[in-house]
This record gives structure tokens, sequence and C-alpha cells, in this order.
């Protein structure tokens, strides 16, 4: 009996306390609003910086799993871009030193020191086979920082190459600091609070609903999008959730078919912005966090595609200046997939060889039996065009010449040469028997050097 009463209190108190949590949240959120509601709308979201304007490239580092400045094979760090010095220090560039300082020996944490409270520098960077040198001043800009926080793959759902698309779906969130919510933001606490109809109608600038999956088709019943806010450190931060299923464009380069390897590019902008007022050289990033490539990662471990095998994945900045001079940022993530080609080998390759074997062993009859020689010739030659009207849906109608279609080709070629070798010899086997076997004998060696050596050039250069 009481043990009943304890665990009936027990519960009791369980459901009040989640009663009690969940009304303080809501409380929370509802002063989180109506503070937002008072706020002026005209204000734009972007922090003032003051420094050398260089953002460094970035590159992840698989063994020690970290996102780390891209170097050279020197150590010396490469740019992503300068805001101050776009022509100079352009994307990819080499810096040596900065303010003498040898930038080879320097590591991450002090590289983004020296360029974040350096008020002059003198940097020196190599141009080509030489170095050059500028002076560089720090100046005030603003700047909007777009964090991508997270990106789930959860599947590639379609890589229809021959239509030139793959289907992925996915879980992409993005955040960013607003700093014009800085005050009202610590009534959150520690709670995070979904987007209110209230706030939608103050309209606001929501540069974070601007950025845009480059995709071809959408389908709105697949795709699901929210916002929420939350507080951190000081920090009032606004999130964008997008889910569902999008269709990507790809140009597939088929010339090494069947064993060839296809990049698979989703890229990220926000070219919404150019076409907005904003101040000459207002800065736009997109910056990846440690988890994306985290997710990557397992994803190319942990996939279910059947026909492909992802190599490897990766993820590049490239950045744009507007015709109103200032900065806005396209983010790529890269999928290297390669062809399993086993089905092409084994249900097309090897049995044109076989069917081509029986051909070329027509070589090996008496040249006087020219009835036998030519009914096994045609009879491969008929086995291989039909076995072609087999697996021609297999293969990609394309107008070039893919690896397998030259092999294909060289087969049809090869195939018909014991046919033309058994009419070209029979004018010889009444009057030079010798003289047709051992020409015979020699198409049969050369011609068969030729195949083998012709097949290895054309699939080679892919494996």
């Amino acid at each position: 009996m009481l043990c009943r009463r304890v665990a009936l209190v027990f519960f009791v108190f369980v459901l009040l306390q989640g009663q009690f949590l969940s009304t303080a949240v809501a409380d929370t959120c509802k002063n989180f609003y109506e503070a937002l509601v008072k706020l002026d709308t005209g204000t734009y979201p972007s922090e003032k910086v003051n420094n050398l304007g260089i953002y460094w490239d970035y590159k992840w580092d698989q063994k020690d799993k970290k996102k780390k400045i891209k170097r050279d094979k020197n150590n010396f760090p490469l740019i992503r871009l300068s805001l101050f010095h776009p022509n100079e220090l352009a994307t990819g560039t080499i810096l040596k030193t900065i303010n003498n300082k040898d930038l080879s020996n320097t590591n991450d944490d002090d590289l983004w020191d020296l360029v974040e409270n350096s008020k002059s520098a003198k940097i020196e960077f190599f141009d080509e086979n030489k170095i050059n040198e500028i002076t560089a001043s720090s100046k005030e800009y603003k700047a909007v920082y777009f964090v991508l926080q997270n990106y789930l793959l959860n599947s590639i759902n379609d890589i229809e190459a021959k239509e030139g698309f793959f289907s992925i779906d996915h879980t992409t969130r993005f955040e960013m600091e607003r700093v014009d919510f800085k005050e009202e933001g610590k009534f959150l606490t520690s709670d995070d609070c979904p987007g209110d109809e209230e706030v939608y109608k103050k309209k606001f600038y929501e540069p974070l609903s601007q950025i845009t999956l480059v995709q071809f088709s959408k389908d709105q019943d697949k795709i699901t999008t929210r916002d929420g806010y939350s507080y951190d450190d000081g920090k009032t931060w606004q999130s964008y959730t997008i889910e569902g299923v999008a269709k990507i464009r790809s140009k597939f380069d088929f010339s090494k078919f069947p064993f060839d390897k296809q990049k698979l590019h989703i890229e990220y902008n926000n070219h919404d912005l150019v076409m907005q007022n904003f101040e000459e050289d207002t800065l736009f990033l997109i910056n990846p966090n440690t988890k994306v490539f985290e997710n990557l990662d397992y994803y190319k471990d942990s996939n279910y595609l059947q026909e492909w095998k992802v190599k490897n994945a990766h993820v590049f900045s490239e950045y744009e200046i507007s015709p109103n001079n200032f900065f806005f940022d396209t983010l790529t993530l890269v999928l290297e997939v390669e062809r399993n080609s086993n089905y092409y080998i084994y249900k097309i390759i090897l049995p044109v060889l076989l069917i081509l074997g029986v051909a070329w062993c027509v070589l090996w009859i008496p040249t006087d039996e020219i009835e036998s020689r030519l009914t096994t010739s045609i009879v491969a030659l008929l086995s291989l065009i039909a076995y072609n009207f087999v697996f021609q849906d297999a293969i990609p109608k394309l107008d070039i010449l893919t690896s397998l279609d030259k092999f294909i080709l060289l087969s049809y070629t090869f195939c018909t040469i014991p046919i033309f070798t058994t009419i070209f010899l029979s004018r010889f086997v009444e009057r030079k028997r010798k003289l047709a076997s051992i020409r015979n004998r020699r198409i049969r060696i050369f011609g068969g050097a030729i195949y083998v050596f012709v097949t290895i050039t054309i699939f080679y250069p892919t494996l």
C-alpha cells in the first residue's frame, strides 16, 4: 500500500512538473515575441567589423577530424577572399608573411588573430614565380555571417545520369546571429522558441530565408521549413531548417562509362540579396560548421546506393561581387561517386568477349574449310548483333562515344575480320594453300594482339 502511494505521489509530481515547465517555456517565448513586436523593423541584422578584410580558405582534416585553414605543400595559408584587395589577393592566393611573420610556422588561431587585430600590415604573397608585396589597413565594414550549422544527407534517392539530375533527401539547418535582437534575446534564457505569426507580420528582415538550394524542381508537398530563436552566451540566434526532397541538375561526363566517376554538386547561395540595396563592401558569408563535414563523412561510409559508391565528399566556397559592390557567397557540397561497374563487366563486356572469341576461333579452322569458317563467323556476328539489342537500354544514348561504345564498336569490327579473311584467302586455297595458311596465321596472331592492345587502351585510363 505504501509503495502505491509513493508511486502515485511521484506520478502527480512529474505531471505537474511537466505542465509547469511547458507553461514556463510558453511564457518565455511570449515575452520574447512581445519584445520583438515593439522593435523597429528597419534595421538589418549585420554586425560592424573592423579588420583587414582577409578571410582564410578552409579544408577538412580527415585525420584530426577538424576544420582547418587550407595550406599549400609548404604549409603557407591560402586566401578565401580579400574584401579590400580582391584583385591583388584573389581567391587561392598564397600568403608568405604578414608584418614579416612567417605564416608557414603560424598556427590557425594566430593567423586569425593577425587578420583581426592588425591595424595595418605589410603582406608578402606568391604571384606565380615571384613574391609581391602590398600594404593593407584595417577598415570598418558590415558583415552578415550565415552558419551552415548542420547538414544531414539522409539519402541520395536517384542518380538519373541519362536525364542529367539527381535527387536527395536532406535536412539542412542554417543559423545566424541576430545582432538586432541582442537585448530582446535575454527573454529566451536557455529556451528555444519557434517562429511566431505576430512577429512575421512585423516583416523583419529574414536573410536566412533568402539562402536557396539550387534545384530545378520543387515539390512543396515534400518540403517543410521552420525557423526558431535561441539565446546562448549573450547572443541571440535565429535558425532556419529545411527538410525534404530536392531534385538537382548535374552535368555528367560519360566518356569513361561504365567506369566513370561523377561529381554531384549541392549548392546553396544567397543570390536573392543581389537585387537589394546594401552599403558598399558589405559582406555576406556562408560558413560550414564542423558537424557538416562529420555528417558527410558518415554518409560516405554508410549509404545505401546500389549502382554507385561514394568515394569522397568535400565542401568549398566561392564568392562574387554584386553590381553594387558588396560580396556574397555560394557554398557547395560535393559528393564524388563512382559507378559500380560489375554489372557491365559480367553482363556486357564478358559475354561480348566470349562471342568474339568464338568468331576469332574460326582462324584456327583449316583454310580450305570455307563453308564451316563462314557459317561459324556469320553466326557469331549475328549473335553479337542480337545481344546488342538485349543490353542497349543499359547504355546511355549520347552523341559521344563512351569507353563501352568504343569497345563494342571495336568488337564488331574484329568480329567481321574472320569473315573477310575467309573470303580473301579462298582465292589462294586451291593454288597456294601454304601461302593461305601463313597469311591466316599472321592475321590470327597480329589481329588478336591488336585487339587486346586497343581494348586495354580504351579501358586502362578509366580504371
